[in-house]
């Protein structure tokens, strides 16, 4: 029965958009039919965000972020990868064969937690998948057809916007970032629900208080030896 109703969704909406797996390999394949979906549906977006599942995106920042963009440019950018190099070893995530990617250096990539794309560099790159065998990867997948089209990354000068990995977030960051990756579903909420309820923030982060209380300590107690050796 629920084969029937997934057909008959498709069939009204055609919102199904590929028949495949949904596995950690074949998430570049996933990838391609998100490019190809907005090329064809999207065709009056000035941006698209790509994103996974437990990512935080800032929505509020991210549009700001974009509002102060030149709109006729080719831009892509997220946490930027450069000089990263292909794993041989033996771990399975991350590994990847010589059969699948024979060089020793990715060329540059933006993680794929959620990179932003100007809409018109999205048919280009979406017609370049098409001479590029898929790889495991689906952001350096997309980092290697950026590079086959000579188009540049775009590196942000602020480098507290994108977290690639999970890290202590206070309510400070949260309103400052755009993207930060490895949170749950709860977690995010939780989030949210801080920044509701805190509208404003402490000027120094928690690690920043502890740095000046420890410095403060150091200094009296060496004020204080050195007062003991003049007497």
């Amino acid at each position: 029965v629920l084969a029937l109703s997934l057909e008959d969704e498709h069939l009204l909406y055609g919102n199904i958009i590929q028949d495949f797996l949904d596995t950690y390999n074949n998430v570049t394949l996933k990838t391609i039919m998100a490019f190809r979906w907005v090329t064809e549906f999207c065709p009056n977006a000035w941006y698209i965000t790509k994103t996974d599942t437990g990512v935080f995106i800032n929505t509020g920042n991210l549009v700001k972020y974009l509002l102060n963009l030149n709109h006729s440019e080719e831009f892509f950018t997220s946490y930027p990868l450069i000089d990263d190099y292909s794993y041989r070893g033996f771990y399975q995530n991350p590994h990847i064969s010589y059969q699948g990617y024979p060089f020793k250096v990715f060329p540059p990539y933006c993680g794929g937690l959620g990179y932003i794309i100007s809409r018109n560099l999205v048919p280009r790159i979406y017609e370049m998948m098409s001479h590029v065998k898929p790889i495991k990867f689906e952001d350096v997948y997309v980092g290697i057809c950026l590079n086959l089209l000579k188009v540049d990354i775009h590196i942000p000068e602020d480098t507290n916007l994108f977290f690639l990995y999970r890290i202590h977030l206070n309510v400070c960051q949260l309103r400052c970032m755009i993207a930060a990756q490895g949170f749950s579903s709860k977690e995010i909420i939780t989030f949210w629900q801080a920044m509701l309820r805190n509208t404003t923030c402490h000027f120094f982060p928690l690690y920043q208080c502890l740095f000046i209380l420890l410095f403060i300590f150091l200094a009296s107690l060496l004020e204080y030896n050195c007062f003991t050796m003049v007497c």
